[in-house]
């Protein structure tokens, strides 16, 4: 018997012994096949993401720092619109939405501003929760989660997720929303420090959850150029707040020079929790700096003039 007939012979007895098992297998693994097909088809997915903490109540402190209950619906219901504008592309509805204070620093007041930052966050088909993070007086603090909205997607492209802080504050009537992490702007009323050399008005400053930037208005009052800072020391603007002084995140690679007798307006932004419950007390100039002439080869040996100066930010 050659090798072929062998061949054919067994597999004529395998099948005669095993062939029923092998077709009642296959059986099963094709409705298998077609269960899972129709479930993936007709799957219905829970929108209501869950989440283990009370969204009103702030993550930060769960003592007296929730949203009052008689604002929550409101509150909350505000976010939804809001979302909902942006996640079907109606960003005049949502920048309509968003508090003046917020346009002017975040948006600069521009409408195309706001799409180019909301398009890149609200991408696809998108679904939200929320949390409630920090509440200062009657500004709401919340996390906004962004997610896929995946009875819209089926799970396709795996699973996204975008995350930002926004404020919910009362205008009026009206609530509005400071989103990125904003909340607002304080202005400062005929605030103003100075020496022989210098005169500083503090116009305001910009709050955000996690920084402060404060915008001065510096005014030289010599003949000759006046260096803020320019990097050359760490310390250069410092925030004093309480027991701590706080260093300028923004003056390493910039320069903040004022021309003879002129008037700058100046920024210095500095790390500073909205919640902390700590109260700067003045803006420290440490290093300033006088100069005949000036170029950036010059270093701080080659002043004419260096001395530090305190602005105060109470009267």
């Amino acid at each position: 018997m050659n090798l072929n007939s062998k061949i054919s012979i067994a597999i004529t007895r395998f099948f005669r012994r095993y062939g029923r098992l092998i077709i009642i297998v296959a059986t099963v693994w094709i409705i298998i096949i077609i269960i899972n097909t129709y479930l993936k088809k007709h799957r219905t997915y829970n929108n209501e993401l869950e989440n283990d903490s009370t969204p009103d109540i702030a993550v930060v402190d769960s003592g007296d720092l929730s949203v009052p209950q008689k604002y929550r619906t409101d509150v909350k219901q505000t976010i939804d619109t809001y979302f909902k504008y942006c996640n079907t592309k109606e960003f005049q509805k949502a920048y309509d939405m968003l508090t003046d204070d917020c346009k002017s620093f975040l948006y600069e007041n521009k409408l195309e501003n706001f799409e180019n930052y909301a398009n890149n966050f609200y991408t696809g088909d998108k679904t939200y929760y929320i949390q409630n993070y920090s509440n200062i007086g009657k500004k709401y603090i919340y996390k906004l989660y962004v997610v896929d909205d995946l009875e819209k997607t089926g799970g396709s492209g795996g699973y996204n997720e975008n995350v930002e802080k926004i404020t919910v504050i009362k205008d009026k009537d009206n609530y509005k929303i400071a989103n990125q992490g904003y909340i607002e702007n304080k202005k400062y009323d005929n605030l103003i420090s100075q020496t022989e050399e210098i005169s500083v008005k503090v116009i305001s400053k910009d709050i955000s959850y996690s920084k402060e930037a404060y915008n001065l208005e510096i005014t030289n009052k010599t003949d000759e150029y006046v260096l803020i800072s320019d990097g050359s020391y760490i310390d250069e603007v410092t925030l004093n707040i309480t027991d701590q002084k706080r260093d300028a995140t923004n003056t390493q690679n910039a320069t903040f020079l004022i021309g003879p007798n002129s008037t700058k307006s100046m920024t210095f932004i500095f790390e500073k929790f909205a919640d902390d419950s700590k109260e700067p007390t003045e803006i420290n100039l440490n290093d300033v700096r006088i100069y005949d002439k000036y170029n950036t080869s010059l270093t701080p040996d080659d002043a004419e003039k260096l001395f530090s100066f305190n602005i105060k930010l109470k009267k």
